[in-house]
């Protein structure tokens, strides 16, 4: 009950959160009670003695010491503790030069200095260590100099005893009071630091545990992980991430800014450039995908995240990782081009669906109105005529199904690589056309080496070359006398060149470009499905291949097949 009626008298009773600020606040308010204390306490020993002439100086000092407490209530501390100080100093000089030196007045002096270090802490070690100087200097002007601003009572020898007790109990009192804070302060400061240690001692702990777990969560990402510090223009990555790029030793290589910008592919780079523009603009979670140059040069696909921390609107540093996903662009690429084959597949089966249905029912229904139209008819001139017509429907037919049967082979059968003597295949398949069309006489002229080899599909390199063979045939140009075709085949570092050639009819320039579609027919002359130029086309693609093709009209074409080593 003591303790909280003295914090009230000293503080007041508002709530202090700093434990530093209520332990100096108590110690200035019972310095400023002791002052009024110890004058209370001269003026029942002057009264006793019968001494008169201090007794302003003493009520004085309880005027101050009522000015201090308001003052400390206030929280005033420089202020307060400054008139402790000065007021001490003052009243003790005036003692000190009209007291006997055998009086222990002096003592006073070292208790005040003792004060002004503990008064103004280590915030104010100046205004401590100043204060401290003027106490002893004080001590030692009023001990040697024999000056005094008022007259020098009479004092007994009993007298100067009293008064030696008397000082001698409250200097010992005052230092007792000093360092008892001291001790106590010393003491406070001495388990906070303890408590501190083992807070810092768990920390480090729960911090090795934390790190110990970012390791074991990191590795099991097989994350890169960097840290680029705006302001510094400077990158700092992992072991991990070194890895990551091809190399194996993180002492290989040294990753600044510069490598950083030139590891990107130069296609993405302008486009990750602009993005982290706009990151470091706004700050907070990135997200992007790059492809970045490896030790051996090839260019892998990484997934980039990260954060970018800003300090005062303006980016800081940027914290983040990478991780290699380019076996999952090279799984969505393959399924993006299995997507783009099926539905490519899909479209063609409509339409496949919709023109054979047509090009094998107008055959089969123009052979039943012959064959009706023989059954009626008795002249044998006629018939013949009529059994020529049945023929070509029958041919058309089996042209068509073998097209069918050509397109459905290289849609599902796997390339079958051989030796093949190009110039024996190309005999064999002028040989197989010959008589296609009999009333159309076509020289052909074969400009391939006896023992020209390459390695391919036969079978598939059959179908090329028939079709085209066969096309040279029947778009021959009846108007010309010398029509012809010619196929030659040439090679150089890395593709064979085989050209078939004729002086037929040629293409009107507005089809040109749709010549291999399906079912697409650029005569009226033609008989045919429209499937051989674009089973062609897909054969060709299927060998890796290339076909490019020029034609004139009235002058005719050139197909040039490019088929890899």
């Amino acid at each position: 009950m003591s303790g909280r009626f003295l914090r009230n008298l000293l503080l007041g009773k508002d709530f202090i959160e700093s434990r530093s600020e209520y332990k100096y606040g108590m110690l200035r308010g019972q310095f400023g009670l002791l002052i009024g204390v110890i004058c209370f306490i001269y003026i029942l020993i002057d009264s006793y003695n019968g001494v008169y002439d201090f007794l302003p100086f003493y009520l004085l000092g309880i005027g101050v010491t009522v000015i201090i407490i308001y003052m400390n209530r206030q929280r005033k501390a420089v202020a307060s503790s400054i008139l402790i100080l000065v007021f001490s100093n003052i009243l003790i000089y005036c003692f000190a030069a009209i007291d006997s030196p055998y009086s222990g007045v002096f003592l006073y002096f070292c208790a005040t200095a003792a004060a002004s270090m503990v008064l103004f802490g280590a915030t104010r070690r100046t205004l401590g260590f100043t204060f401290a100087f003027i106490s002893l200097s004080l001590g030692l002007v009023a001990f040697f100099i024999d000056w005094s601003p008022i007259p020098k009572p009479y004092q007994t020898e009993f007298h100067i005893q009293v008064n030696f007790i008397t000082n001698y109990i409250i200097g010992l009192v005052t230092c007792a009071l000093i360092v008892q804070f001291a001790i106590t302060r010393n003491s406070e400061s001495e388990k906070t630091l303890l408590d501190n240690q083992e807070k810092l001692q768990k920390l480090s702990g729960d911090l090795q545990v934390s790190q110990e777990r970012f390791r074991l969560a990191v590795e099991g990402t097989r994350a890169g992980i960097y840290e680029w510090w705006v302001t510094k223009n400077s990158i700092s990555v992992s072991d991990r991430y070194k890895q990551l790029l091809g190399y194996d030793d993180p002492d290989e290589i040294v990753i600044d800014m510069s490598f950083y910008r030139n590891m990107v592919h130069p296609e993405d780079a302008e486009r990750v450039g602009q993005y982290m523009q706009e990151c470091l603009a706004q700050g907070g979670a990135y997200h992007n995908e790059y492809r970045i140059k490896l030790k051996n040069g090839d260019f892998h696909w990484f997934l980039d995240t990260g954060i970018v921390n800003m300090v005062k609107g303006q980016p800081h540093y940027v914290v983040g990782s990478i991780i290699d996903i380019n076996d999952r662009k090279k799984a969505e690429k393959a399924l993006l081009q299995k997507n783009e084959e099926l539905e490519k597949a899909n479209t063609e089966l409509d339409r496949f669906v919709y023109s054979a249905s047509h090009d094998m029912r107008a055959p089969l229904s123009s052979l039943l109105g012959l064959m009706e139209i023989v059954r009626l008819s008795n002249k044998d001139n006629e018939l013949n005529e009529y059994f020529d017509r049945m023929r070509k429907r029958i041919l058309t037919m089996e042209g068509f199904i073998k097209e069918i049967t050509d397109y459905s082979r290289n849609a599902r059968l796997e390339v079958v690589n051989d030796n093949v003597n190009l110039h024996d295949l190309v005999k064999e398949v002028v040989d197989s056309v010959e008589f296609l069309v009999p009333e159309k006489k076509v020289k052909r002229v074969v400009n391939v080496p006896a023992n020209y080899q390459i390695t391919t599909d036969s079978a598939r390199l059959r179908v090329i070359l028939s079709n085209l063979v066969t096309n040279c045939i029947k778009y021959s140009d009846p108007k010309k006398d010398d029509s012809f075709f010619r196929i030659s085949a040439k090679e150089d570092e890395q593709q064979h060149v085989i050209t078939v050639e004729d002086n037929g009819i040629g293409i009107e320039s507005q089809y040109l470009d749709k010549i291999f579609n399906m079912f697409f027919r650029a005569t009226e002359m033609s008989d045919g499905s429209g499937l051989g130029l674009y089973i062609v086309k897909e054969v060709t693609q299927k060998l890796n291949g290339e076909i490019k093709f020029d034609s004139v009209l009235g002058h005719g074409s050139t197909f040039t097949i490019l088929l890899p080593k």
